[in-house]
């Protein structure tokens, strides 16, 4: 099933993510998340995350699709202006690929070309209103095209953000036109409890995001580096307790766990396993998905 089909039919919605490799070479990745197909009804492909250079998401949703796998591509709006962005998507809608994140980006100083410009030409919001335009069969400027595109706007937010501001966004993005919503990670079920109190009016799918970690180490570098994350103590006390070699599974043990607890209060998850696609079927099959 299809990220639109799942949408469609009000199932449970399960999606992952990937990075495109550092290079030309695919096939190694492809073989890792071959085991994806039939487990998740999108994958996620990440547009140079945290700065670092990677091949283009465009290009590696169309090598997902070649085995099976329905692309979700993220656009970000560090690195292209509004021109170059519009074109992507043209392209993106002649390829079949059908659903994209809108995203701002991270900065390039966190990446392996800390002296690149970012552009940031649109604001998320308008980023989405384009898409919403293209699909309607005009540009941002207006003109008419050839062929409207079929894409599915999504966007981000976060439950464990500040309350007021994330609000604040997403109002924004759905009334520029997202259609659904990926979260940050979430640990605690009653803050994903009570975002759902809000966020349930306005009838779009929330994927509640699921972080695989895989150390206390991990852990402990998202409370200090990421906003709007917040790692339990307790939990940081489990993966420091795991025996030696042992974390990873410990980590897929939490992710299960927390999906079971927020299950009934979100539309689907969006499992982030940072380089372990291949524990996607595990996390699933404990958390009886």
């Amino acid at each position: 099933m299809t990220f639109r089909e799942a949408l469609t039919a009000h199932s449970f919605m399960i999606t992952g993510e990937c990075s495109p490799p550092k290079g030309t070479l695919v096939a190694p990745l492809l073989e890792r998340l071959v085991a994806l197909k039939g487990r998740v009804h999108g994958l996620n492909i990440t547009d140079n995350q945290t700065g670092v250079m990677r091949m283009c998401p465009l290009a590696m949703g169309v090598h997902l699709q070649s085995i099976g796998i329905d692309p979700i591509v993220q656009i970000t709006l560090r690195d292209r202006n509004r021109l170059a962005i519009q074109s992507d998507i043209l392209g993106m809608s002649s390829l079949g690929i059908r659903q994209a994140l809108c995203l701002s980006g991270d900065p390039p100083t966190l990446g392996d070309h800390p002296e690149a410009k970012p552009v940031f030409d649109l604001p998320t919001p308008e980023l989405i209103r384009a898409i919403t335009l293209l699909n309607g069969g005009t540009d941002l400027s207006g003109k008419d095209l050839s062929g409207p595109t079929d894409i599915l706007p999504g966007a981000a937010t976060s439950p464990e953000g500040d309350f007021d501001a994330e609000t604040r966004k997403f109002e924004e993005k759905f009334s520029a036109g997202a259609r659904f919503f990926q979260t940050q990670a979430v640990f605690s079920p009653k803050t994903m409890e009570r975002f759902m109190v809000f966020a349930s009016p306005f009838r779009v799918p929330v994927l509640a995001g699921i972080i695989l970690l895989k150390s206390a180490r991990m852990a402990n570098y998202l409370n200090e580096k990421v906003p709007g994350i917040t790692v339990p103590k307790e939990l940081i006390a489990r993966l420091e307790r795991a025996p030696q070699g042992g974390a990873l599974d410990v980590g897929i043990e939490i992710a299960a766990e927390t999906i079971r607890a927020i299950r009934p209060m979100v539309h689907g998850v969006h499992i982030m396993t940072v380089g372990a696609e291949e524990t996607i079927p595990r996390i699933l099959d404990l958390a009886e998905c």
